[in-house]
């Protein structure tokens, strides 16, 4: 931490350092190497060993506790913001298709865009939801579709006798 030999600025980045301690570790230490970096340009332009100006640089940059309770204020908390997530179209189609039956056409289609939709889900990374519509339009697919071969059988056992 002592990278310069002046105590105003070794002490102040203590000071910084002590304030800081109930920031996260990396929040910390970015905020003291942003500060000290800031200072050692500012000593850089001084006139060397003026302690006058060393002074006036650090009332500029004020308090190490007002610094922090900026710095706290701004940092981003800890907790995760869930993305916002779009239910697929599909999924929605497939239901609404595996429902309305439209005499195993519907079945047919609830089948195409229930797989369509779990792949689609599934490639979205999180950004899209769904996954129980689409599986339930495809579970009233396969219902339709045996509903649908039950009619044919019952038809052609009817016309053939």
């Amino acid at each position: 931490m002592n990278v310069h030999t002046d105590p105003l600025v070794d002490d102040y980045l203590r000071r910084l350092d002590a304030a800081a301690s109930a920031l996260p570790a990396h929040r910390r230490d970015e905020l003291v190497s942003e500060i000290r970096d800031h200072l050692l340009e500012g000593l850089r332009r001084a006139p060397a060993s003026d302690e006058a100006a060393v002074r006036n640089l650090l009332e500029r940059l004020g308090p190490p506790e007002e610094i922090v309770a900026a710095a706290s204020d701004s940092a981003p908390s800890d907790q995760l913001v869930a993305p916002f997530q779009q239910t697929n179209s599909y999924a929605i189609a497939a239901v609404l298709l595996g429902v309305f039956w439209f005499a195993g056409l519907g079945s047919v289609f609830a089948l195409v865009f229930g797989y369509r939709a779990r792949r689609e889900i599934e490639r979205s990374a999180g950004a899209q939801k769904g996954s129980g519509l689409a599986a339930a339009g495809i579970v009233l697919g396969w219902i339709g579709m045996a509903l649908l071969a039950l009619v044919v059988v019952a038809v052609l056992g009817l016309t053939a006798a």
